[in-house]
């Protein structure tokens, strides 16, 4: 009698494929005794769904028959998106290895060699400053860095309808897949889902659920969610301390317009009312709203629009998560203020003086004039124009580094917002289409 894979609860109990595998499971404990040691691990806390994702593709590109095959991973399938222990697979699993849940999963991670394996998210970077800076010094694209690791990831910051993540899935998964790894991407943005404010740049549900589904892809997507307020515990268990990438396009104008620790609330907010109009905490369509009088026109934004972050948060976020930052498609405000506190030179910081097309020039000087010559297929190392700051201040709380400064070791700078063979986001994209826009700026960083 041959097993149906759809309808894994009519396999034989006695079927004799069945008894020798469980069989060769339950003397796992005792002939592997130390990687069965190192399985417990696995199904704890925020390795299980990578977990789950590691074994699912072990078995679906193992040697095992299909009668046997099949049915596993039909039983892990109802966990495989969410990282709680599984419970519509649960007996299933008992049946095919004659384990319960917990040891059912640590018995097949021993079974297919993923017990031991260093878990580079828990253990740390699997690649040193060193070995990053070599590689950007040998590749164009960044992205190509997720081809030469055991455990690819990547955070996007701020990912608005996710086209970022789905060019990069789409690039980036089929060759991951083909070595048998897992490729990791998580996505999160401050919009709220379902929101009537802001609906050009939400993810729809039908994306967020291909890219869930998609094998071979560990993949999880946080709406209304602040990126610095990231310390949750329901977000512990599942975002990693660090990521091979972590990206942002189209860092948000005002919010990292402008530095609170340079710029007084008094000066911002007069130049916003000057430059963007008038305007006001306001409710539309039953939830708030930040409304701007502009050129006549009454424009609806979500409430936090105007939230003056600066570029500190910005910064100290993606150092302390990232191998490789990469921030795109950056435009020409957000950028000058960036550059400012990554450059040594105090007089980049001038108090209360706002950055135009007049001041630039005299507070950057000959570094203005060397970037304005950049090109889109000339790079720039920053660290060979000037001397990079190494004490910037912490401003994002931490309950896991007590550290009060970091730095950049380079920050490669390019002229814009699109590049050949890179994925990139819809925002990105727009701007060819943008006459009245400078060119935005592409940053590659690299912490110390």
């Amino acid at each position: 009698m041959t097993s149906h894979p759809d309808q894994p609860g009519r396999l034989p109990q006695d079927s004799p494929a069945f008894a020798e595998f469980r069989s060769s499971l339950k003397t796992l404990r005792s002939s592997k005794p130390r990687e069965w040691q190192a399985s417990r691990a696995m199904i704890a806390g925020h390795t299980l769904l990578a977990t789950l994702h590691r074994l699912s593709e072990a078995i679906r590109t193992s040697t095992l028959p299909p009668e046997i095959r099949e049915p596993l991973l039909a039983g892990l399938l109802p966990a495989a998106h969410e990282p709680t222990m599984p419970e519509p697979g649960s007996d299933l699993l008992k049946r095919l290895t004659g384990f319960p849940t917990t040891k059912a999963l640590r018995a097949l991670c021993v079974h297919f060699g993923l017990a031991g394996l260093p878990d580079h998210s828990v253990t740390g970077p699997d690649r040193t400053t060193d070995q990053v800076d070599t590689f950007l010094r040998s590749h164009a694209n960044p992205f190509d860095l997720l081809l030469e690791v055991e455990t690819p990831s990547l955070l996007d910051l701020g990912a608005g309808d996710l086209s970022f993540v789905h060019e990069l899935v789409a690039q980036y998964l089929p060759p991951i897949r083909e070595h048998g790894r897992l490729l990791t991407v998580h996505a999160l943005d401050r919009i709220k889902p379902g929101s009537s404010l802001g609906t050009a740049y939400q993810a729809t549900q039908d994306r967020v659920a291909s890219l869930k589904t998609k094998p071979g892809l560990q993949f999880r997507y946080w709406g209304d969610q602040d990126m610095f307020a990231l310390e949750k515990p329901d977000r512990r268990s599942v975002l990693r301390p660090w990521y091979h990438l972590v990206t942002c396009w189209a860092p948000a104008n005002p919010t990292f317009s402008y530095e609170p620790s340079r710029l007084s609330p008094e000066l911002i907010d007069r130049h916003l009312r000057e430059t963007r109009g008038t305007y006001r905490q306001v409710r539309a369509h039953g939830e708030p709203a930040l409304e701007v009088l502009h050129q006549g026109r009454a424009l609806l934004f979500p409430e936090w629009k105007f939230d003056i972050r600066g570029p500190l948060a910005l910064l100290d976020v993606i150092a302390h998560r990232g191998l490789l930052c990469v921030l795109g498609a950056v435009d020409s405000e957000v950028f000058w203020e960036l550059l400012a506190q990554l450059v040594a030179d105090p007089s980049t910081r001038p108090r209360d003086v706002l950055f135009t097309e007049q001041t630039l020039p005299e507070v950057f000087g000959r570094l203005y004039r060397d970037l304005q010559t950049l090109t889109q297929d000339r790079p720039q190392s920053l660290a060979e124009l000037t001397d990079l700051r190494r004490d910037i201040p912490r401003t994002v709380a931490s309950s896991t580094d007590a550290a009060t400064t970091f730095g950049f070791r380079d920050v490669l700078i390019r002229r814009g917002a699109t590049f050949p063979g890179m994925p990139a986001s819809a925002t990105a994209r727009q701007f060819s289409r943008l006459r009245e826009e400078s060119a935005p700026w592409f940053l590659l960083l690299l912490p110390a």
